[in-house]
């Protein structure tokens, strides 16, 4: 995906993210790339839920459980990148929904996410990168999150 197809965006906590949210379903919005606004937003309450331990995800093959904690430096020095292929349909299934998900109800399951991370904190053990401080999850989820939501516009 290129560059244009997306908004130039970052952010610093949880506060900004929930309003970039607010803010482009208060109004017209769209979506460049594979997954609507509401599908984005609930792969995002997802991999919240997963990080504190709600919901556990699928194993990942063990090439990916063994090449993924040495990429955890480059996703924290750099902004995540699209284009990164989940590795089988069960993870597919499991981070995307295949039906259209309500803006609302990802929104409000969104919220819910966030507050639970807040008092709880992200698990020890990141289920993907292995053993990273709260900071480096912040700052990787955040990223995260960005990517995600550069591909959502004002109209």
């Amino acid at each position: 995906m290129s560059k244009e197809n997306r908004r130039e965006i970052s952010f610093s906590n949880w506060e900004e993210v929930i309003s970039d949210i607010e803010t482009l379903a208060s109004s017209a919005h769209e979506t460049t790339g594979s997954h609507s606004f509401g599908n984005i937003v609930q792969h995002l309450a997802t991999t919240n839920e997963m990080l504190v331990g709600n919901i556990v995800p699928p194993k990942l093959p063990w090439y990916m459980r063994m090449a993924m904690p040495f990429m955890k430096n480059g996703i924290l020095n750099n902004p995540v990148e699209p284009g990164f292929n989940l590795p089988n349909s069960s993870m597919q299934e499991f981070f995307w929904s295949s039906t259209e998900v309500d803006l609302n109800e990802a929104i409000e399951n969104f919220r819910k996410s966030i507050k639970a991370y807040k008092e709880h904190g992200p698990l020890p053990v990141h289920p993907v990168f292995g053993k990273a401080t709260k900071e480096q999850v912040d700052k990787m989820t955040l990223s995260h999150a960005a990517m995600h939501l550069s591909f959502v516009h004002p109209r």
